[in-house]
């Protein structure tokens, strides 16, 4: 699959920024995106999603002793491992607008 172009990575990057915060349901649990990396999985542009509610897992320090209880946060390339499209969660997440315009920036 073809890399972005350093002007797609910044536009994508630049046009998800504002939407830190949006939360949405994916594979039945809830999910707020809460960063938009730079440099995510495999080199792209990335998300980190947090996992909302009371299932929370025991975060460990550095030596591995139990240190508090924090929610799961995943990170996800913004592009789909199989397809030059958006990730299908990120296609789920996202407002229609703004998944259209990714889109259309994936074309160019």
């Amino acid at each position: 699959m073809d890399m972005l172009t350093t002007e797609q990575s910044r536009h994508m990057i630049d046009t998800l920024a504002p939407l830190i915060g949006i939360q949405g349901e994916v594979d039945g649990c809830m999910v707020e995106l809460v960063e938009v990396l730079d440099e995510g999985p495999r080199g792209l542009p990335g998300v980190a999603l947090m996992e909302m509610g009371a299932a929370r897992a025991i975060q460990a320090n550095q030596y591995g002793n139990p240190l508090c209880r924090q929610s799961r946060i995943r990170t996800l390339a913004v592009l789909s491992e199989v397809e030059r499209d958006l990730h299908p969660v990120l296609r789920h997440l996202l407002p229609e607008d703004v998944v259209s315009e990714l889109r259309s920036l994936l074309s160019r």
